[in-house]
């Protein structure tokens, strides 16, 4: 815990020391000294801290209260209004300020840039609602559901002490935090021990002698620095309080507020995974202690006899329950025999300096009185397992009544193994989460380059933030910077050369005059940049610039940074496009509302970018010069005025066409014309081409006359200089995954979709994906089958294509979208919705709004899911019937699992880790690989346990919650995501939970994934491998 937390000081004197020096050194010298410097800073400050977490919501993560914003009264009882701000803007936004850090803090969103702090004191880091940049951002409102305690003033403890870091020593330890301070409980509070037992700091201090303290070494706990900064612990022996437990003997604590705020959990005490009740009363005596476990351990034996009484009425009848009991040994019985062992080990020296045991040593056995009718083996195995699998009873209600007087409660490690889970305990206990399972810590990404440029760019080497920027800059800018280089660099040449030639250095006072005479030419460089303008603004020029030729530019400029999308043909398309379209006869206002819907309903932020305009948008017949014209009566104000509309939203704009004489509609096509539309196409501003295969004049049949039709158009759309998204439709004829890849961006495999799951049709009479006559009316399963063979040919730059989504067209049930949604995500399809937007359902929003699922799709490896097997399952009505497993990588070392139910009856489907991670079990020489990913354990996250519920996607859809990333007006804010704002891959690196899913449960080394999966659905779940080498056995799904 630091307080006066400083992140400059002497560092930006010594900086500033350096730039007024005159004294000249090479550029060697120069990059060394900054590399030394930026090692020193990435060890001080290992994590990134670039981005805010406020974008995440609601997370258990690192704060700090800013005492500089706002400081404390000088009395607790002084109104005040707490602020806390996570790790990324406690350096960034408040890097100057006297911090007090408070470690973690549960459900917890950023306060940085709200009103809980002055606006002199904004937030650089968060995007600014307003302009849709990074900062300042300040006066917005604070997450309602933050809770406050009196550690947000520097206040700590039941003592309510004020910290200071220069003064304070010892061990403080956190309770678990089951209330608030408002409930009556602590709020996670950090505490003195000898203030859990009651006792004064003085008296603890200066009262107790060595003799009454329990010693120990390298606590686990936070121990505080000395005034030198050496730790306490390390240079000498730490102090424990007579009466406080051993720290070895514990997990964590819930302290005595807390205990007395949520009283039902006090029955616990003493029992199995818990320590007996630690009464405030300021500490026991040896006799004490001795005497309060021996009266805990006959309590125990004697609930022990009652409940044995009740089991032998009730063996022959089963467990209803499913609820685990604990085991007979208590964990009173278990501290007396621990507790007087403690002369070994680590805890030698400890004994030694009391001089005596603090507990007695004689036998448990001989402390446990003897039950008259005691069933033979209490203690076998096969006499637990009886217990266990045949108690009716509440376990709970076998506990003794606790102490009347106040206690706090110290957990064991398998403490959350002991609670009864009946239905009667289990409401009370599932309030509290930290309760039921162990808590993940957010835990920003480390500040070292990973490899793929995701790092933060202001921890990170000068070549690493080069590429970083230079990746990530504005189009624009881009253009510009590449025109001034152009301008600048064989100027710039010319004056390095002298120094190079005669090995002279360059000064810094040469570098400033030469750039200081430069000046006088500042006008050339404005008009070079602007050479390559010629529209008639800023946002015409954003938009009719060549993707390519800014990446040729910017390769010229740092020749080892690696284009956008190089595995495309155009640099686009490094994750399945998203969007919009709907059919013939859409006209201006339908476009303009739909796309407005989007923006209104965070289908925009969520990934859903493209809004594409199909058939039936032209005029019957071409223009005198042969141009394409847009239908007045739909388009009265013209194609190019649609778009621009559609790009102030933020989105982007899509058209059809067709590689034939003649759209499917009969409207003209672009067969013979690609060069003259495709320029069309880009002086309209439009960012994606639909091009479909209708009356094609026989030009295919083959790979080589499908391939140089469609090219051509590809290669008209390149000379345009204009970024277009190229998505050819010609339904999977001549096997375009085989060759697409080079000159489009996705590929159909099939013919069209229409909304049913598996109802066959004459009208598509193939079901693999070799075949002579795709036709339409396509069920979702006749589709999943055709593109299962060939999964593995989409990738970052071309997808296969599966069409549009039928979600919400009313065909389907719930369940039958969920799995359609969840297939077209796993095998990479682009996600179009085909449905109409400002009329959708609430159900039909929560499965089309699921970033769960989107993430999944999104995920920046770009490894599509194939299937590991394929079963015969019930046959439905339409005499259709099967079951398969599927399974793809993910980014980060994570994978994907999807269990799909297309039989008639719902079915609890298994799937064993050695069947999941099949592929990686031998080479294709069937040698064995190494360490498989199966002797590994897992957590499972469900991707649709946070699917948003109808209240919820009714209020959006009504327009009376905000939609910016999360739902600000509801609870239910980890269902959305603002994907504009934080990219799919950053927001799974910083584990936010609405792309995570819900963890269910833990699959052990070896396991089986077991889920009830309905009829025509699909359970769906994130794998991320468990941290460690020897795991905790989880219950399995």
């Amino acid at each position: 815990m630091e307080n006066g937390q400083s992140h400059g000081g002497d560092g930006r004197k010594a900086r500033a020391d350096s730039q007024d020096s005159q004294n000249s050194q090479t550029a060697l010298e120069f990059i060394d000294s900054q590399l030394q410097l930026e090692a020193d800073a990435r060890e001080a400050l290992p994590y990134a801290f670039d981005h805010c977490t406020q974008p995440l919501g609601p997370l258990r993560q690192n704060l700090y209260s800013c005492l500089t914003c706002n400081p404390p009264p000088n009395s607790p009882s002084d109104s005040y209004t707490p602020a806390g701000v996570c790790y990324s803007c406690s350096i960034a936004c408040h890097g100057e300020h006297e911090l007090v850090e408070l470690f973690n803090k549960r459900n917890f969103t950023c306060d940085c840039g709200t009103t809980r702090l002055p606006a002199t004191s904004p937030c650089t880091l968060r995007i600014d609602p307003a302009t849709g940049i990074k900062g300042p951002v300040h006066s917005q409102p604070a997450a309602p559901d933050n809770t406050y305690n009196q550690n947000f003033r520097n206040r700590f403890c039941g003592c309510g002490e004020l910290y200071d870091p220069h003064t304070e020593k010892g061990t403080m330890f956190q309770c678990l935090g089951l209330a608030n301070e408002s409930e009556g409980g602590c709020g996670e509070d950090w505490w003195h021990p000898e203030c859990i037992l009651g006792n004064t700091r003085d008296t603890f201090s200066k009262g107790n002698s060595k003799a009454e303290l329990v010693s120990k070494q390298e606590p686990d706990a936070t121990t505080f620095e000395d005034n030198n900064g050496d730790q306490e612990g390390e240079s000498e022996l730490e102090e424990l309080p007579q009466g406080f437990p051993q720290e070895d003997d514990f997990e964590t604590l819930i302290c005595y507020k807390c205990v007395d705020a949520i009283p039902w959990i006090k029955r616990y005490a003493g029992s199995t995974g818990f320590l007996p009740p630690v009464s405030k009363t300021g500490g026991m005596t040896e006799a004490e202690q001795k005497s309060q476990l021996l009266n805990w351990a006959d309590k125990y034996h004697e609930a022990g006899e009652k409940t044995q009484e009740e089991l032998r009425d009730s063996r022959a009848q089963p467990d209803l329950n499913g609820y685990d009991q604990p085991s007979e040994t208590t964990s009173a019985e278990e501290s007396i025999q621990e507790s007087g062992n403690h002369t070994s080990d680590a805890k030698g020296e400890a004994a030694t300096h009391q001089g005596e045991s603090a507990v007695p040593t004689r036998p448990l056995s001989s402390l446990k009185r003897p039950a008259e009718d005691d069933d033979g083996d209490q203690g076998s195995p096969q006499h637990k397992k009886t217990k266990l699998e045949n108690s009716r009873h509440c376990y709970y209600e076998t506990l003794p009544q606790p102490p009347s007087e106040a206690f706090s409660l110290f957990l064991k490690e398998d403490f959350r193994d002991h609670f009864c889970r009946c239905p009667r305990c289990y409401p009370d206990l599932c309030k509290h989460r930290q309760l039921l399972e162990e808590e993940e810590s957010y835990e920003p990404p480390m500040s070292e380059d990973d490899g793929e440029g995701e790092g933060s760019v202001g921890t990170r080497s000068l070549l690493d933030r080069g590429e970083a920027a230079l990746n990530n800059v504005d189009r624009v800018r881009a253009i510009e910077g590449v025109m001034v280089y152009n301008h600048l660099k064989d100027k710039v040449k010319s004056f390095l050369q002298p120094f190079a030639e005669s090995g002279q250095a360059v000064g810094a006072d040469d570098i400033k005059a030469y750039f200081e005479k430069l000046r006088g030419d500042e006008q050339a460089i404005k008009a070079a940049a602007m050479a390559g303008s010629s529209g008639s603004g800023d946002e015409d020029h954003r938009r009719e610039q060549s993707v390519r030729s800014i990446a040729v530019a910017l390769a010229a400029l740092a020749p080892g940074v690696s284009a956008l999308g190089s595995t495309s043909y155009n640099g686009l398309a490094k994750t399945p496009q998203m969007g919009w379209a709907y059919g013939c006869d859409i006209d201006a206002d339908t476009l303009l509302e739909t796309a407005e819907k989007m923006v209104d309903f965070g289908f925009r932020d969520l990934g859903y970018k493209y809004v594409i305009l199909d058939d039936c948008w032209s005029n019957q017949q071409r223009s005198p010069n042969g141009s394409l014209v847009a239908n007045v009566t739909k388009f009265p104000d013209g194609i190019k005025a649609v778009a621009d509309k559609i790009h102030d939203m933020g989105l982007l704009f899509g058209m059809y066409s067709s590689a034939g004489l003649y759209t499917c509609a009969q409207y003209p096509a672009s067969l013979g014309h690609e060069a003259q539309d495709a320029q069309t196409f880009a002086d309209w501003g439009v960012d994606y081409l639909k091009y479909d295969n209708c009356y094609n004049q026989g030009q295919e049949g083959t790979s080589k006359l499908t391939f140089d039709r469609y090219n051509t158009m590809s290669q008209a759309l390149n000379k345009t200089e204009h970024p277009i998204f190229y998505s050819m439709c010609n339904w999977g004829r001549d096997y375009p995954w085989n060759w697409a890849q080079t000159m489009a961006n996705s590929w159909r495999i099939s013919g069209d979709v229409y909304d049913s799951f598996d109802r066959p049709d004459d009208r598509c009479p193939c079901t693999t994906y070799d075949c002579p006559l795709p036709g339409f009316h396509c069920s979702i399963m006749n589709i999943i089958g055709k593109v299962a063979p060939i999964v593995d040919k989409g990738q970052p730059g071309g997808w296969n294509d599966l069409d549009a989504l039928e979600v919400g067209n009313g065909g389907m049930s719930d369940d039958e979208y969920k799995a359609h949604f969840s297939m077209w995500a796993l095998v990479k399809s682009p996600l179009i919705m085909g449905t109409n937007i400002p009329k959708m359902t609430a159900a039909t929003y929560s499965i089309l709004a699921n970033p769960a699922v989107i993430a999944i799709n999104q995920d920046s490896a770009g490894m599509p899911a194939y299937r590991v097997w394929n079963r015969a399952a019930d046959l439905d009505d339409f005499d259709q019937g099967e079951i398969s497993l599927w399974v793809g990588t993910l980014a980060g070392g994570d994978y994907v699992v999807g269990l799909l139910n297309a039989g008639n009856t719902p079915l609890q489907m298994n799937a064993t880790l050695e069947e999941i991670f099949v592929d990686k079990r031998t080479t294709a020489g069937g040698s064995t690989k190494g360490p498989l990913p199966s002797s590994n354990g897992w957590d499972l996250y469900d991707l649709w346990a946070n699917r948003m519920d109808d209240i919820t996607a009714n209020s959006v859809l009504m327009g009376n919650a905000t939609v910016n990333g999360t739902i600000t007006d509801t609870p239910n804010s980890t269902t959305l995501y603002n994907a504009t704002e934080m990219a799919y891959a950053d927001g799974v690196k910083r584990n936010n939970t609405a792309l995570l899913g819900v963890k269910t449960s833990s699959v052990p080394p070896m396991g089986t994934i077991q889920a009830m999966v309905p009829s025509h659905g699909i359970a769906m779940y994130r794998l991320r491998k468990q941290e460690g080498a020897s795991m905790k056995k989880r219950d399995e799904l």
